[in-house]
């Protein structure tokens, strides 16, 4: 009875072991399914990242052209405006030596005027431009600077993705072995239930025996003393016989 308990309590035990290995296998086996949509979550992400710091490089790439077009342009505003002072100055000398002519010289006059004009006005816009386009420089260099840190951190997350994502295989992979290694536990359990109902089976067979020779040995006792007490009568009919 001791050894049945014994069994019996092992029995248990074992299916209580199996039932929580089962538990893990299925947590553990939800866990990887996680980590792997996780994963294809972070592979997007380093690919959008890729896609924004390759925007972004090809944005600067645009600015810094842009710049250097805006520079060309400064260039031609103060060939622009040294022609203008050179034209302000020729329309003084002019206007000085058609005073000078006197009446023959005032049509002249009247064109050195308009030149002057024309080149005071001339002067005037390359200054409003000169100072649109410092205005520009400026807004251009903010942009440059902008998107060379949006280039920084754009690779700074993508290495940060880069290493999360490594993290998660390597959790992964992790999870998957441990679900393999329980699945080996339990089979190795289930196993072990099998052996232990044979145990638990043969020992119902070896009560059975034990059940049966105890009552073939009470039907022995029952028939020797059958047979002791036939003798005896036997013997005592002899005995008379012989009187």
């Amino acid at each position: 009875q001791e050894t049945a308990a014994t069994v019996d309590e092992i029995t248990h035990s074992g299916a209580q072991i199996g039932k929580r290995a089962t538990e893990v296998i299925a947590t553990a086996q939800a866990t990887a399914q996680t980590s792997r949509q996780g994963l294809r979550a972070v592979s997007d992400t380093a690919k959008a990242m890729d896609a924004i710091r390759e925007q972004a490089e090809a944005v600067a790439g645009n600015i810094v052209s842009l710049s250097e077009k805006t520079q060309t342009i400064g260039d031609i505003i103060e060939t622009v405006n040294d022609i203008s002072e050179r034209t302000h100055l020729l329309a003084l000398n002019a206007a000085i030596e058609a005073a000078a002519a006197g009446e023959s010289g005032r049509s002249f006059a009247v064109v050195a005027s308009e030149m002057k004009l024309l080149a005071d006005q001339a002067k005037a816009a390359t200054g409003q431009v000169r100072g649109l386009l410092g205005e520009i420089q400026r807004g251009i260099n903010t942009s440059v600077m902008l998107t060379e840190e949006a280039v920084k951190r754009a690779a700074s997350g993508k290495t940060r993705s880069d290493t999360t994502q490594r993290t998660i295989e390597e959790i992964t992979a992790r999870v998957e072995e441990n679900v393999q290694t329980f699945q080996q536990i339990v089979a190795s359990t289930n196993q072990q239930q099998l052996g232990i109902e044979q145990v638990m089976q043969a020992l119902h067979n070896i009560r059975q025996a034990g059940q049966q020779n105890a009552a073939g040995t009470r039907q022995v006792e029952a028939a020797s003393a059958n047979l002791t007490e036939l003798s005896q009568t036997l013997m005592a009919l002899a005995e008379r016989y012989r009187h």
